[in-house]
């Protein structure tokens, strides 16, 4: 498993960037058809602000170098397995933009790193659990935990978008 731990900051920065870089342009662009027709997701970035998602990717991209670095450097096994989970909620997270585009039928900024990022995901996660030892239920709930903890940090990182654009009288593109 340790072989392949810096692999989920790389994946994340590769995937991210293109989120930071088309995202807000997207978004801009589709504000009428998101009113329209997903009324609930034009809200969720009601306050969103290139700015404050490049505030919110830098924390989601510190707390993965943070459980990379715990589960390399540490010698006990539930910061890996809580790595894993993280991977696990990550590798999630590109299957659920993929969805998002296929359902809209357009292009959504993630789209082409998620397809691009899931089979390789897909292959570490494998990779990792043919080097899983221990008790099952132990180590499924400690990966439980590090997909709660990525779904967790993810509402709190849209939170923190509204926060950040609003605190510093940044111009909301919704």
């Amino acid at each position: 498993m340790e072989n392949y731990i810096w692999l989920f900051p790389i994946i994340f920065i590769f995937h991210d960037m293109e989120e930071v870089i088309g995202f807000g342009l997207w978004l801009k662009g589709n504000k009428k058809t998101l009113g329209e027709k997903y009324p609930r997701i034009l809200n969720t970035y009601k306050n969103f602000s290139t700015e404050g998602f490049s505030l919110a990717v830098f924390e989601e991209l510190v707390l993965c170098i943070f459980f990379s670095l715990l589960a390399l450097v540490s010698d006990i096994n539930a910061f890996r397995f809580l790595w894993l989970g993280g991977f696990i909620g990550c590798t999630l997270h590109f299957i659920i933009h993929i969805g998002q585009s296929a359902v809209m039928k357009q292009y959504i900024p993630a789209t082409i790193t998620s397809v691009i990022c899931l089979p390789v995901s897909v292959w570490i996660i494998y990779k990792c659990f043919l080097t899983i030892q221990g008790e099952w239920w132990y180590v499924a709930a400690l990966i439980i935990v590090g997909i709660v903890t990525v779904a967790v940090n993810l509402k709190f990182a849209q939170k923190l978008i509204g926060w950040f654009t609003v605190k510093f009288g940044l111009n909301p593109i919704v």
